[in-house]
């Protein structure tokens, strides 16, 4: 054993939280620097040990626990306010793919092209041409982020209850 280890042992063997085993005692038997340490640190608990130990101020626990639970309130609130950050990002990135589906110039370009059709359709058999949408695939994937976000919307509130 070398003396970094034995010196890493020294405090708790000295306090009676561990057993000195053979090595370790052979070590401090051999060497004096050890042995020293050893011995000082038996003085300082023995010293330790007459003394009583002071009484805790009134109200110690009390202000421990509320300054705990303080703290833990305030990391709760900083995640609850994240989590509603993100969950409003997500619904404002949803609401924007959708507008995105829906350009609104489109949207007009469209209904300007239907009442054209509509009026054409009026004054002649029909012959239109409808100009294609978004995919479906687009729709249902929307339609999936969506309900995430609703889902872990929910999930959050649940767990907060």
């Amino acid at each position: 054993m070398r003396c970094r280890d034995v010196q890493d042992r020294i405090e708790s063997v000295a306090a009676g939280d561990e057993a000195a085993d053979a090595a370790f005692r052979a070590h401090v038997e051999t060497c004096v620097t050890c042995a020293a340490a050893l011995a000082s640190a038996r003085a300082i608990e023995a010293a330790l040990a007459s003394r009583p130990a002071p009484a805790a101020p009134a109200r110690f626990e009390a202000a421990v626990s509320a300054r705990i639970r303080h703290e833990r309130w305030r990391a709760e609130n900083q995640v609850d306010r994240a989590f509603n950050v993100a969950v409003a990002i997500g619904v404002l990135d949803i609401a924007g793919g959708a507008l995105a589906l829906f350009n609104l110039a489109s949207v007009t370009a469209g209904i300007a092209s239907a009442a054209a059709t509509l009026a054409a359709a009026a004054a002649q058999p029909v012959a239109a041409t409808a100009e294609p949408g978004p995919p479906l695939w687009s729709y249902v994937l929307g339609c999936a982020l969506l309900g995430t976000s609703l889902l872990v919307w929910r999930w959050a509130e649940g767990a907060r209850q």
